[in-house]
């Protein structure tokens, strides 16, 4: 079995990515939604223009697109209440399950936080580097790319369908959809009533199997789910 995460809003608390170096430009949240709400008039997609911004921000306030710099505060992210201790009891019992993060944030940023050493593999935004310096991107991973991903998770673990993903909104979309057409499982992270709304939206076909607040302590219902889950896999 293999079980795929989102990582911002799934696993994190945040719905966008926190970076460091951002903030250091002087840029919270709402200032950085507006500027690529401004970009996106003129340019292909979302992702594009998020990550035209965030170039255009390091470029302005003369910092370098190294990955010293874009990893900036990668090792302090906050995690879901339980996602680390989940992550351990995983590695600790050795159940054979494999774990795999799918974001369209930065892939470098991913694996600098204190997640990646228990998952098999991150997928994310790379960039192409000339002299330790980040030229321009390399993969950008869009909602579409994030099919792709699954399939290349399942094209190097023997073609399995047997997938749990998890994801926290309508970015998930179209991997929630993918997922539930080969018959694997999805599972919504809730953390507010705007998450439920989109829960709602997502769910109007019957595509997501489970929805959970964003909790992976020990004794809660989606820890519980998972459990029951890897048993049946076990009976098969």
């Amino acid at each position: 079995m293999i079980i795929i995460y989102d990582f911002d809003g799934t696993l994190t608390p945040y719905s966008l990515p926190q970076y460091e170096i951002i903030k250091k430009c002087g840029y919270n949240e709402e200032k950085l939604i507006n500027r690529v709400a401004e970009e996106l008039t003129n340019s292909k997609g979302l992702y594009e223009a998020y990550y035209k911004c965030y170039t255009e921000i390091l470029l302005e306030n003369n910092i370098l697109l190294t990955k010293e710099n874009v990893c900036l505060g990668a090792d302090k992210v906050k995690f879901n209440y339980g996602v680390i201790e989940y992550f351990k009891n995983f590695q600790s019992r050795k159940t054979g399950i494999k774990h795999y993060v799918v974001t369209s944030g930065i892939k470098d940023y991913v694996d600098k936080t204190a997640i990646r050493k228990y998952v098999d593999g991150v997928y994310g935004v790379t960039f192409n580097e000339e002299n330790g310096i980040y030229k321009n991107i390399d993969k950008l991973v869009t909602d579409e790319k994030k099919v792709d991903a699954i399939k290349d998770i399942q094209l190097h673990n023997e073609g399995t369908n047997k997938i749990i993903y998890f994801g926290d909104g309508l970015t998930d979309e179209l991997a929630f959809q993918y997922v539930h057409k080969i018959g694997g499982k999805n599972v919504f992270i809730a953390s507010n009533n705007k998450s439920i709304e989109n829960y709602n939206k997502l769910n109007i076909n019957g595509i997501i199997d489970k929805c959970f607040e964003a909790d992976f302590g020990k004794d809660t219902k989606l820890s519980e789910y998972i459990q029951k889950e890897i048993e049946l896999e076990r009976e098969c």
